[in-house]
């Protein structure tokens, strides 16, 4: 027997080692390539992680880390006997970070394995979809929609087109009607919310939000594509938010039981409601910008064997709409839960540096989704949904961010231009005006609430305390008040600022000696006597930059308590001053706000989509969408239509009139133009639309014999143009 051999395997035996742990990542059924999956076949069912050398009999924990460091759910499994497992992993959304994913399998003796896997995109996903106007109000949807691209189908393929509503509800765009790319591999049509589809039928559900195309070709790779449009609701208001609701004869509710966030505030309600929706915005939550806070939700599940998702709509710009890009949290999710079982699901969130101050919309869309492996959380919080689950409405109370600056941004009616004869393109000018008056009682300040009176530390007469506060990054302060609250009647006080020294009072910056109150309000009642909030104004204001501080407050009055709180802020404490020694009272902090001048920058007009005024818009119909942003939130939205009519030379002007006839007609009217007419709308003589048709031929026979007699405006709809008629129906 060879002797190395010999001593390797007496080595094994004397210390247990037999074999290391390892773990194998089985996409073979989905994938011809080693540790490599599609993104799509990542969702819908996932892989099996293999581990061997385990410790067994043990519970081990397998997740995935994506490439920007972000951790997915926890699988859990056994491990047998012999130390091995197999589980099944798949990625939290349809769509993932495409790149190097980490995973990771841990058993309870903290033995661990890595592998990597290569996420890439669907190898079926090669059309490219366009949309000529990715943002449009809804009656723009209505009215005039936009164009639909593709690029890189085969010759002559047949094309499918399915359009899904923000609630993923989907439609096939007039599925009875051949569509063909051309010799180019190219295909365009005109899609608005009245293209007739199937099962919608003749209009689109009346829906705001985010819409997703499906495009596909019907040739042997089977190619397909997507592309998004936002439809903005026409009069968005934070005062008229808009509705969800389920779909009615489908499943019934399953209630949302408990949301808390941690700290702040909470709210249960019953397992067996049989309400879709509930309105609990008479339960307010106070946040402050740039904090992170955890919420716990709990609920009853939908379904035995998929999880229920939970969506946080957030309207941190108060502009009415909830679903904006920035203003989704797609994080909760429950497996098997009753509601009142103790189980719940937690995460945390972040309010924005930027968010308005004030009072806004929070929303919470709970759903159940398809599958155990295959969740799905809904971007739209609007219309109705197919799914059992349940809608919660709550009000958050903002402070610490940016106030808002009361500005009426004046949005132009829609622009009408002619070219030169002959010219492809109109210079047109549009004037875009705002007016800010920001509220005369409102106050700017960095505020550091309290939990109903539940402390109290002495800062009177000889007792000087003295509680830290930051200036976020970035900004210049002038303060003017600090406002702590107090028990007892307090006659002046002295305040006193200083620089942090590695977390407590260090060097001196000014004090102000026996500064009188401005204010005393009660607020309340404590054992001790009565809770004031004060307010004591500085002789000047103080200008601080970004950084962190010490206030220290010695109130004259007998007796006199600052109020503190359990739940620290910046982690720090309270200090009292003993001599010319800072000694730190563990577990206190003051409850007070710095109050500074509110300096309100002048806000920005952006152009997001269209041309600016005074460019060369093409014939035909541009939207126009700009945004007012103050201090980077987003306060207000202007959307119009530019829409430029092509004027011929000479020579073409016989060949551009559009034929119409009989007028006056009475059943049917001969539509014929030179191109291919795309789609006819007529409305009445007070603008409403009563008949709708998409053509797609040079000329049509329209039968009109079901329209009352009177006055009708025709909008014939052909490539890059409308032509506008007259017509008496008898």
């Amino acid at each position: 027997m060879d002797v190395k051999l010999l001593f390797k395997w007496l080595f094994l035996i004397m210390f247990g080692i037999t074999s290391a742990q390892q773990i194998t990542l089985d996409t073979s059924l989905v994938s011809d390539e080693a540790n490599t999956i599609e993104e799509f076949w990542y969702w819908s069912g996932g892989f099996p992680v293999v581990g061997t050398g385990f410790t067994p009999n043990t519970t081990v924990t397998v997740y995935d880390t994506d490439p920007n460091g972000k951790r997915w759910r926890d699988f859990t499994g056994t491990v047998d006997a012999q130390g091995n497992f197999s589980v099944q992993i798949s990625a939290k959304m349809i769509s993932s970070v495409k790149g190097a994913h980490t995973v990771k399998a841990t058993d309870a003796q903290g033995k661990t394995a890595n592998a990597t896997l290569n996420v890439v995109a669907n190898a079926s996903d090669v059309l490219q979809a366009s949309v000529s106007s990715s943002t449009l109000t809804m009656s723009q949807f209505e009215t005039q929609g936009f164009k639909l691209k593709i690029k890189n189908l085969e010759p002559f393929v047949q094309v499918k087109v399915h359009i899904f509503s923000p609630y993923e509800s989907g439609s096939e765009i007039t599925p009875s009607e051949e569509k063909l790319a051309d010799a180019n591999g190219e295909f365009e049509m005109t899609i608005n919310q009245f293209t007739q589809s199937y099962p919608w039928g003749e209009a689109m559900p009346d829906t705001p939000g985010m819409w997703r195309i499906n495009v596909q070709d019907f040739g042997a790779n089977g190619h397909k594509g997507q592309v998004y449009f936002r439809v903005l609701p026409d009069n968005p208001s934070p005062t008229n938010y808009c509705t969800v609701q389920q779909q009615t004869n489908f499943f019934a509710p399953t209630p949302i039981t408990s949301f808390e966030i941690v700290g702040v505030n909470s709210n249960t309600s019953s397992a067996s409601s049989t309400d879709y929706y509930e309105d609990f915005t008479n339960k307010t939550f106070d946040l402050t910008a740039g904090q992170t806070y955890t919420v716990k939700l709990k609920g009853k599940n939908g379904s035995a064997f998929a999880a229920d998702t939970y969506t946080l709509f957030m309207d941190w710009n108060q502009n009415g709409i909830l679903d904006e890009q920035n203003e989704i949290i797609q994080e909760g999710y429950l497996f098997n839960s009753t509601g009142e079982d103790g189980k719940f699901t937690e995460f945390q969130f972040t309010v924005p540096q930027n968010v308005l101050n004030g009072n806004t919309r929070l929303r919470i869309l709970k759903i159940v989704s398809a599958t155990t492996y295959s969740m799905f959380w809904p971007t739209g919080a609007c219309g109705y949904y197919y799914s059992t689950g349940q809608v919660e409405d709550y009000t958050l109370k903002i402070s610490g961010g940016v106030t808002d600056p009361g500005c009426d941004f004046a949005c132009p009616a829609d622009v009408n231009a002619n070219t030169l004869p002959g010219a492809s393109t109109a210079k047109v000018d549009y004037n875009l005006t705002f007016n800010c008056t920001p509220p005369s009682n409102t106050s700017c300040g960095i505020d550091y609430p309290g939990n109903n009176f539940q402390n109290w530390m002495a800062t009177s007469n000889f007792n000087t305390v003295a509680n830290d506060f930051v200036i976020p990054a970035g900004k210049n302060l002038k303060i003017d008040k600090i406002i702590p609250h107090l028990i007892r009647f307090s006659y002046g006080a002295t305040l006193t600022f200083y620089k942090d020294n590695n977390g407590k009072p260090g060097e001196l910056i000014i004090n102000y000696t026996s500064l009188p109150l401005e204010s005393q309000t009660e607020i309340g009642t404590t054992s001790g006597g009565s809770a004031y909030e004060a307010v004591i104004k500085l002789p000047a204001t103080l200008e601080l930059t970004a950084g962190k501080y010490w206030v220290a407050i010695n109130a004259d009055g007998p007796l006199i308590s600052w109020e503190t709180k359990s739940a620290l802020s910046n982690g720090t404490t309270a200090f009292t001053k003993n001599g010319n020694d800072w000694v730190a009272k563990d577990g206190f902090d003051g409850v007070f706000k710095v109050s500074y001048v509110c300096e309100i920058p002048t806000p920005e007009v952006v152009l997001v989509q269209g041309l600016e005024s005074g460019a060369n818009f093409p014939i035909g119909n541009t939207i126009v969408i700009h945004n007012l942003v103050y201090n980077g939130v987003v306060i207000d939205t202007c959307v119009f239509n530019v829409n430029v009519t092509g004027i011929l030379a000479t020579a073409e002007v016989v060949k551009s009139q559009i034929s119409f006839y009989p007028n006056p007609v009475k059943d049917f009217l001969k539509v014929s133009y030179a191109k291919e007419i795309k789609s006819l709308d007529i409305y009445d003589m007070s603008g409403k639309r009563v008949y709708s048709k998409e053509l797609n031929r040079k000329e049509a026979d329209i039968n009109l014999s079901s329209l009352p007699a009177g006055n009708y405006i025709v909008n014939a709809r052909i490539l890059g143009e409308i032509k506008t008629f007259k017509i008496i129906k008898k």
